[in-house]
Order: C-alpha cells, then sequence, then structure tokens
C-alpha cells in the first residue's frame, strides 16, 4: 500500500502566520491558485482511496482540485486548544513555558488541546484502518494538515521527540508526500510542490537548493551499485534529463558531480536555460569500494558478514571495506552544499 498525504491550499490564517488547529480560516487566493495547480497534476487521478479531513480548507482544497473525498475527522489537525487563533509571537508572548517546553520535545498538550503523542495515536490508527480496507498495491491519497504529515514523516524519520525545529517543518501548501507500507515504511517523496510557485523560487529563509538525480544508467536498469565508477546515460536517462529541462525552470546555477551520469543530466538542464555548469569533485556519489558495479545480491554473497553488519545490524562501516561510510558521505555533501 502506498499513501501519498497532501497538505491543505494556504488559507488566509496560513498567509498571516496564525495557528490553526481544529478551527478554520478560508483560503486565500493563491491557496484557490495551488488547488486548482494540484488538481491538473497527472498523478491526482490514479489513487484507489481519496480520504479527506472534515476541516473545510481541506474540503475546500478537494473541491477546487475535483477530488471527491471520503471525509474522516481522524485526519484533522492537531488540537491547539487556547493557542487557536494566535501567532507564534503571540503564543511565546503568553505561554513562554509551554513554548520552551515544546522546542524542548516534551509531550504536551499543546494550549491545553491535544498532545503530540495523542496525535500520534489517532494517526496510526487512522493509517491501520485504511490498511484494513485496502490491498497490499493499493494507491490511497490523504488530503490533510501539515501538523499530521510532519508527524507521520518524524516518526519514520525518529525525529519525534527531538528538539524543534525539525528539518521537516517547512512543508508547502498543497506538496505531496508519499509512503510506501511494505512491511518497514519507505519514504518515497517528501514535499513535492512541483505544481506551485513555491517549488521555484527562495523564501524568506534564503537561497533554494534543489538536489537532482542523475537519469537513467545502465547499471541502474541492472541493479548494479556505481558508486564513484562512472557510466553514460541510456537513451531513457537523456529522455529523462530533456523532460525534466523542459518543465523545470527558476534557477540561476546549475553545479554538478564530476562523475558523466551526474554531468549529462545536468548538461541538459542547463542548456534549457542558458547557464553554465560548475563541476564539482565533492558531489559525487557514495564510494562503494570493493562493492562497486556489484548487485545487491552479488554484494550480500562476496561479503556476507559485512553485509549483515551494514545492512541488518545498521552499522555503519565504510562499503566494500574500502570506502565511504553514510556519515562520512553526508557531511562532505552537507559541505559541498554549505
Amino acid at each position: 500500500m502506498q499513501i501519498t498525504f497532501i497538505r491543505h491550499a494556504e488559507t488566509i490564517s496560513n498567509s498571516s502566520h496564525v495557528w490553526q488547529g481544529h478551527r478554520d480560516s478560508p483560503l486565500s487566493e493563491r491557496g484557490r491558485l495551488q488547488a486548482a495547480a494540484l488538481g491538473r497534476r497527472p498523478s491526482l487521478g490514479s489513487f484507489d482511496l481519496v480520504v479527506a479531513s472534515d476541516l473545510g480548507r481541506v474540503q475546500e482544497t478537494a473541491h477546487l482540485a475535483g477530488l471527491e473525498p471520503e471525509v474522516d475527522s481522524a485526519w484533522r489537525e492537531i488540537h491547539l486548544g487556547r493557542w487557536e487563533g494566535l501567532t507564534s509571537a503571540e503564543i511565546g508572548a503568553r505561554y513562554p513555558d509551554d513554548m520552551a517546553a515544546l522546542r524542548g520535545g516534551e509531550d504536551i498538550p499543546l494550549g491545553g488541546g491535544e498532545s503530540s503523542s495523542a496525535l500520534v495515536e489517532r494517526i496510526e490508527a487512522a493509517i491501520a484502518a485504511i490498511a484494513d480496507r485496502t490491498d497490499p498495491g493499493d494507491r490511497v491519497a490523504v488530503l490533510t494538515h501539515g501538523g499530521v504529515i510532519q508527524s507521520v514523516v518524524a516518526g519514520h524519520l525518529g525525529l519525534r521527540g527531538r528538539p524543534r525545529p525539525w528539518p521537516i517543518d517547512r512543508l508547502v501548501n498543497t506538496s505531496m508526500t508519499t509512503l510506501e507500507y511494505a512491511g518497514r515504511p519507505i519514504l518515497r517523496v517528501f514535499n513535492d510542490a512541483s505544481h506551485t510557485e513555491a517549488a521555484r523560487h527562495p523564501d524568506e529563509t534564503g537561497s533554494l537548493v534543489a538536489l537532482v538525480r542523475h537519469g537513467e544508467t545502465l547499471a541502474n536498469v541492472e541493479g548494479r551499485w556505481q558508486g564513484v565508477t562512472d557510466g553514460a546515460l541510456t537513451e531513457e536517462g537523456l529522455a529523462q534529463a530533456a523532460r525534466l529541462a523542459a518543465v523545470y525552470d527558476g534557477f540561476g546555477h546549475v553545479y554538478a558531480s564530476c562523475l558523466q551520469r551526474a554531468r549529462d543530466t545536468a548538461a541538459a538542464l542547463a542548456a534549457a536555460r542558458g547557464v553554465g555548469v560548475a563541476i564539482r569533485g565533492d558531489l559525487h556519489e557514495l564510494d562503494f569500494g570493493k562493492w562497486e558495479d556489484l548487485t545487491p545480491e552479488q554484494v550480500q554473497e562476496q561479503s556476507p558478514e559485512a553485509w549483515a553488519a551494514v545492512y541488518v545490524h545498521h552499522r555503519d562501516l565504510p562499503r566494500g571495506a574500502i570506502g565511504e561510510t553514510a556519515a562520512a558521505a553526508g557531511r562532505r555533501i552537507a559541505a559541498a552544499v554549505q
């Protein structure tokens, strides 16, 4: 089962930075445009089941997007009690101790309303109810709220209970986040708002950095781990790069890994916008060491103990004995982005 969580469109309260919770607010003009743009996404008509919160802002979003969802109050936003209708600044001024506790990761009833753990219990029951009535391969859309989606993703990424802000706090209105539920949940898509202007322009926090994966290679088709082993794009990979270049804009700079598959993808994107490509040696893939150019099955057969240590017991060892750890690759990429 795959569930795509869709946040409602922007409301007047959102644009005024007012916390809503169970209170409602009509969509802003921008929100109405977002909902209409959401409705033009080709994938929106391919769901086996569509469910939505009963709050007005979600129902209005669904209507403008051309959806007719089942209504389920279990998908409401977290209840914020006396905080509803206030801005963050007002809440901080009136309830400083509560805000400090929240930022410190404490599980308190927000504004005397609902606690994060109570929200989690409600959401998990709602997901279980969907699983009980769907088949393993079904695709489900859930139109809901930012706090709900953050809680779902935070649970799977191990962020619950950590001090805020979380690195997933900026969910764009009408963005789509997809999780696959087959054993351990897998996050497939996060905060995809490519149908809105928000995907193309920085907000008040500064520059917008988009991380783009290269087009398909022969190793991808054959299921081999490339790492830093080079290889060209397939015909489909070149077509993928061309399709991306045709629809993605709003950027002024393009950087690429030194590996050919990334360079060729970046070249198509940059050429469509008339900008150059800056090649960087620190943006390459994780170095898989002796596991380069092998399939996972071959790695498991040739290095059973190392495979078990990394992928069963989750020890972050150098891949293929002489390659990188995931932590080292993460630090390298983070430094490159900075």
